[in-house]
């Protein structure tokens, strides 16, 4: 799949193929486990951080590393490559379980 491609003109709905070359010299990788979402008419907004839980920390601190901007129409493209991903992971793998959100102890 190339991401962010463009709509073919001789077969609208279907993406144009172009070559293309990726340059991974400069890449970084980071861990998160957090994620906050936000938007606007002409972009959407990831933002991406990792927490580590603190026994008997009253608040954990997501400490907030990367913002990534997109055009609407290339988060779609993230989101559809997104679920085809899962999908293929759960597949081969088994179904991927999300935990019910804990409720804070005490009071």
């Amino acid at each position: 799949m190339i991401f962010g491609e463009d709509q073919n003109p001789t077969n609208p709905g279907q993406p144009q193929q172009q070559q293309v070359r990726l340059d991974a010299s400069r890449m970084e990788t980071i861990y998160a486990n957090f994620f906050a979402l936000a938007g606007a008419p002409e972009e959407v907004t990831i933002y991406l951080g990792a927490t580590s839980p603190m026994p008997g920390a009253p608040q954990p601190v997501v400490q907030m590393s990367h913002r990534l901007l997109m055009q609407p129409a290339n988060a779609k493209r993230l989101m559809m490559a997104l679920q085809q991903t899962i999908k293929a992971h759960e597949d081969r793998f088994g179904p991927i379980e999300i935990a019910p959100p804990q409720r804070p102890q005490g009071g």
